[in-house]
């Protein structure tokens, strides 16, 4: 059974409205995560959702929190979805968050890893196409759920989950990985409406030779947990686990195993969660995360063992780079977001693929504040290391960022930086 800690806090008054809409591309596109991938998509496993939970304290305060069925959103995306929201919904950017399960069975979006895929020109287009249509359903599905806000009682807590490994195993034969599953069940009407769960894993058990869309793991616990409970609806945040996998994996076999113990894990704990009081306060910033150095070819290849095509491509758009903007960049722009519910919950969220040293820091600098780390959240555009992780180098440690067409590995005050940006935003909604 999972084991449960609960929050013990006092119920306060809230609004929640809930919707879900279909996101699964109708043609045949590039699907995102692998680049050993040699096909586009070929037929529909599972479909794919955005699913909007919308939550306004008694104040009249609101938080929407989108989750989705794709490897990540780029910053040009949160920006289009962020502005409308705001302007057609008045949910201000910092109350609004874009989370991805990061499945490698969904479709690649906008400019995301263009350098991982041998993409043609006429699948680039598609690839805008749907990515246009996308964002529209992503603003079209906030609203709805604004527009069914009810009176509603919130409980939040947390299970366990224990098929993530540490995928790092060239380094540690047993690195540190984060099994807790946090959760908040929104309740209309004396009835579960609303289910919202993280587990810090990368959707990664199908392999790269699977190429129908599929949701993975977090698809199949989602349709679990509402199969198993008429009229709910289960929505899943990814947490930092850039440097965990499931175990086993690469079976369809695997994928039903992980999804089903990860939705027993969710059904396990959320009849004996504790209420959420409010009120919310929200704060998001932009944090610069410097490049160490720009890497010429060779030495991608003799630093991470890189090779062609993939080195050739990045190379290219290097010299794109170079010549529209005149310059490589220097830094990269990495969004973190806090929103706080009274004092019952305090949920963080990181840009980029993070990596388990950050959920573990937070939780050990943080000890009182509930906290509930989250990454893949409003635009993930690499691999984000710990110091940890800087130092023993490796794929995670830099060697991702050419398939995100970074210029180089990012340097040693990563963390810091990140660290000293979120303690201003905790201080600043306390």
């Amino acid at each position: 059974m999972a084991a449960t800690r609960s929050l013990s806090l006092h119920a306060a008054g809230w609004r929640a409205g809930v919707a879900t809409v279909d996101i699964t591309p109708k043609t045949s596109l590039w699907m995102a995560g692998f680049a050993a991938r040699t096909q586009p998509s070929q037929g529909t496993a599972m479909p794919l959702h955005a699913k909007a939970l919308a939550l306004e304290d008694a104040r009249g305060q609101r938080l929407v929190v989108v989750t989705l069925d794709v490897l990540g959103v780029t910053a040009g995306m949160s920006d289009r979805i962020g502005a409308a929201v705001a302007t057609r919904h008045r949910v201000s950017r910092d109350r609004l968050l874009l989370a991805s399960s990061h499945t490698h069975s969904g479709p690649v979006v906008d400019t995301q890893l263009m350098v991982a895929y041998d993409v043609t020109p006429q699948q680039r287009r598609d690839v805008e196409t749907y990515t246009a249509t996308f964002e529209a359903q992503v603003v079209d599905v906030v609203g709805r759920a604004l527009r069914s806000l009810a009176p509603a009682t919130l409980h939040a807590g947390e299970g366990t989950a224990t098929f993530a490994a540490n995928r790092r195993v060239q380094y540690a034969a047993n690195g540190p990985v984060d099994h807790r599953v946090p959760m908040l069940r929104v309740d209309v009407g004396g009835s579960p409406k609303a289910i919202l769960f993280s587990y810090a894993c990368h959707n990664t058990t199908l392999p790269a030779s699977h190429v129908e869309w599929h949701g993975d793991y977090a698809g199949v616990a989602q349709a679990a947990i509402e199969a198993a409970t008429p009229g709910l609806t289960a929505l899943f945040m990814t947490g930092c686990g850039a440097d965990a996998n499931p175990n086993p994996r690469g079976t369809r076999e695997n994928v039903q195993q992980h999804g089903e113990a990860l939705a027993k894990a969710v059904r396990d704990t959320m009849g004996a969660l504790s209420p959420v009081e409010g009120p919310t306060r929200a704060a998001m910033a932009l944090v610069d995360l410097p490049f160490a150095a720009a890497l010429t070819p060779d030495e991608w290849k003799q630093r991470f063992r890189l090779a062609d095509p993939y080195v050739a491509r990045h190379s290219r758009l290097m010299d794109e780079v170079r010549a529209r903007d005149g310059a490589l960049p220097m830094s990269q722009k990495m969004p973190v977001q806090v929103w706080r519910f009274g004092t019952s919950l305090t949920l963080v969220t990181l840009g980029g693929e993070v990596v388990v040293d950050y959920a573990l820091r937070l939780r050990r600098d943080h000890p009182d504040d509930h906290v509930w780390p989250v990454g893949y959240a409003n635009d993930v555009f690499g691999y984000v290391p710990s110091k940890r992780i800087l130092d023993e180098g490796g794929y995670e440690g830099g060697g991702a960022l050419l398939y995100y067409g970074r210029p180089g590995p990012f340097d040693a005050t990563v963390e810091d930086r990140i660290f000293a940006s979120l303690e201003r935003l905790m201080g600043s909604t306390r």
